[in-house]
């Protein structure tokens, strides 16, 4: 979620330090996102609690911020973000069973979420396993694969709307592909009802999600993840392989040899670079199949 209007109030920086965040001044946003490109946040802000975010919202309403999740589909531009960047910590990453239930904050990362679903037996986030990045950033943008969704096994979840927070039933959130209809809010807490596992095959089936991701994806190389959503009956990956961009570099970027619809920094990607790979996947596409590509990557500048 992001926020535009007027430049931040140091006694806000105060104020918030007062209340336990963590407040870093010219952060370089590189430091914070998988794809290791941007330029310094005026200020990059931890919020530990539920009263410091209450807080926030309450005295931040004509800053300018944005709300980070774990950072792993994101482009944060060359001259990095004028404002605050704020970033779910503390009381946020907690995680809690109940009986079938898991109850999240948006901060924890998905992958200790399918870890506490697995050690209790608990069935349903399958789907979601070796996908990085925290929970919240999962919700918002309905994560899985072509089989089964996140949203699958959400029974509901805490946002703040504005300045006022409240629980949204699963049945009010609009959930698809890659989207959640909750674009515009923070969620702060996530509700799952799962299943119990009496077939004991969860392990399987994560170690099979896993190992698939590490064939088929450039895992060990710096990225954000598919950088365009596919389009119905479409594979990105095969539109770009077809196109003869697999393996094309701009500057310390490329189009991942691995998979098309990826691309990665080689060690000095500037976001400039990849823009100009975006830029170019779209036309060449266009072009030979016409086919308009969205990207799936939030570009952030």
């Amino acid at each position: 979620m992001e926020k535009r209007g007027k430049v931040i109030d140091s006694n806000l920086i105060k104020l918030l330090s007062s209340l336990g965040c963590k407040i870093l001044k010219d952060e370089p946003l590189s430091r914070h996102c998988s794809f290791k490109i941007g330029g310094p946040a005026d200020f990059f802000v931890e919020i530990p609690s539920k009263e410091a975010l209450d807080c926030f919202l309450r005295s931040a309403s004509t800053c300018n911020y944005f709300v980070l999740g774990g950072g792993t589909n994101i482009l944060f531009g060359d001259d990095g973000y004028r404002g605050i960047i704020i970033s779910l910590a503390g009381k946020f990453k907690e995680i809690s069973v109940l009986g079938e239930k898991i109850i999240s904050g948006s901060g924890a990362l998905l992958s200790n979420v399918v870890n506490t679903a697995l050690k209790n037996s608990l069935t349903g986030l399958e789907c979601v396993a070796g996908i990085p990045g925290t929970v919240g950033g999962a919700i918002c943008g309905n994560a899985g694969n072509k089989y089964q969704w996140i949203s699958e096994a959400v029974e509901g979840v805490e946002v703040y709307k504005s300045l006022d927070e409240e629980f949204i039933n699963k049945e009010k959130i609009v959930f698809g592909y890659r989207k959640s209809g909750l674009e515009n809010c923070i969620i702060t807490n996530v509700s799952f009802f799962l299943k119990r596992n009496t077939e004991n095959d969860s392990l399987s089936t994560i170690s099979k999600s896993v190992q698939k991701r590490l064939e088929t994806q450039p895992l060990s190389i710096p990225n954000a993840g598919s950088i365009f959503k596919n389009p119905v009956e479409f594979s990105v990956g095969k539109l770009v392989e077809e196109s003869g961009l697999k393996g094309i570099c701009i500057g310390g970027a490329k189009i991942s040899e691995l998979h098309g619809n990826f691309i990665v920094n080689c060690g000095d990607a500037s976001a400039k670079d990849v823009l100009a790979l975006i830029d170019l996947i779209k036309n060449r596409v266009k072009e030979k199949f016409n086919i308009d590509l969205e990207t799936e990557i939030k570009i952030i500048k």
